[in-house]
């Protein structure tokens, strides 16, 4: 999906790793654990800007959608939040003398 998208295109949030939309600066990248959604959208008062709106409701409602049939915990860590078992631990940065 590009910023040429109807708003009849259809986003399934959390079906793979691969889909992503454009809207302007706007990113919305697909997951199977989540959606990202990152940049910048000026919505304009013209049709891009209408058109621009009702694809990122379509996404959103897309989402609400899917999370709103599903059995959900209260919270799901991430990545951060978990790291796999590493350390974290203070280096010299190599830039310094």
């Amino acid at each position: 999906m590009t910023s040429s998208s109807s708003a009849n295109d259809r986003f399934s949030p959390f079906a793979n790793d691969a889909d992503a939309l454009s809207l302007g600066e706007l990113n919305v990248e697909n997951h199977t654990d989540h959606v990202v959604i990152f940049g910048n959208l000026e919505l304009r008062r013209d049709a891009e800007g209408l058109r621009h709106a009702k694809v990122l409701k379509a996404v959103l409602d897309a989402v609400v959608n899917e999370l709103s049939d599903a059995d959900l915990p209260d919270h799901v860590e991430t990545a951060a939040e978990t790291p796999a078992g590493t350390t974290a631990k203070q280096v010299k940065n190599p830039f310094e003398s």
